[in-house]
């Protein structure tokens, strides 16, 4: 994978991986305010649906390579039974405009290009989020933490939302940096199994298991699935240090990262 993991060197990975594995599939399930799409990757055949999405925030892109490295790990390994009982989704870049302009020069932007913060716009407690958030002087479009003018006013989020509605995901997992930590829950949800997972997840990577912090425990992803369906949902802080991490550290992540990603396979 190669280093500042653009929107373009997405797209051409996305064709790369297809050529090379027939079996492959991409459909593309919105796009971004400034028109680049948004991509889908499923593999396997299976009843089980399980759903990896990475770069909600646009400094944070090197778990897109992250998460694409471990798509062709899967598609080399196919022959096994395993992806005869399930379907995996890749959705590797939720927020490409954000991805590109802060490898175009503002390293410290997470948010869309509009200056949302795509994690804090979805309806699972986003006025608590927009009360935190404003109290710390978001108020406005800006490098992070704006939540919007409302839940789900910007079209990554919406395409999110949409794509999480037509199919049937068992758990979902959003690959995010940094802190070497594990969020599994969102206030009084308990899922079935998740917190049995959150922990084989923490044992197998060495990461460790957090309450998501009052100021950011509203209004992302992984809050409106587990709130909406009740199902396992993950968020993983991959690597350690200050966004956006050095590709220098891609070969740790991914090394800490792949056994837990593996654990999501096999979750029953």
């Amino acid at each position: 994978m190669a280093d500042n993991f653009t929107s373009m060197r997405l797209t051409e990975a996305v064709e790369r991986l297809l050529r090379t594995y027939s079996f492959l599939n991409v459909a593309v399930f919105g796009q971004s305010r400034l028109g680049r799409p948004l991509y889908a990757m499923t593999i396997g055949q299976g009843a089980r649906e399980i759903m990896i999405n990475a770069a909600h925030h646009g400094n944070e892109w090197i778990t897109s390579a992250i998460l694409m490295k471990f798509l062709e790990e899967c598609a080399k390994n196919y022959d096994d039974t395993l992806w005869y009982e399930i379907t995996l989704h890749c959705l590797p870049m939720v927020n490409p405009d954000g991805v590109d302009f802060a490898i175009g020069g503002r390293s410290d932007w997470k948010a869309n290009i509009c200056g949302v913060d795509l994690n804090s716009n979805y309806p699972a407690g986003w006025d608590l989020a927009k009360e935190h958030k404003f109290g710390r002087g978001y108020t406005e479009p800006g490098p992070r933490d704006y939540v919007g003018e409302k839940p789900l006013s910007e079209p990554e989020s919406c395409a999110m939302v949409a794509y999480t509605q037509i199919n049937d995901f068992a758990l979902t997992l959003s690959l995010h940096t940094q802190g070497e930590e594990i969020y599994w829950r969102y206030m009084d949800f308990m899922p079935l199994g998740a917190e049995e997972l959150a922990k084989k997840f923490a044992e197998v990577s060495g990461y460790l298991l957090e309450d998501v912090p009052s100021e950011s425990s509203h209004a992302g992803y992984r809050d409106w699935f587990i709130s909406t369906y009740n199902r396992p949902g993950f968020t993983i802080e991959c690597g350690l240090g200050e966004n956006p991490l050095p590709f220098s550290q891609f070969n740790d992540i991914y090394k800490k990262t792949f056994p837990i990603l593996m654990e999501a396979l096999l979750f029953r």
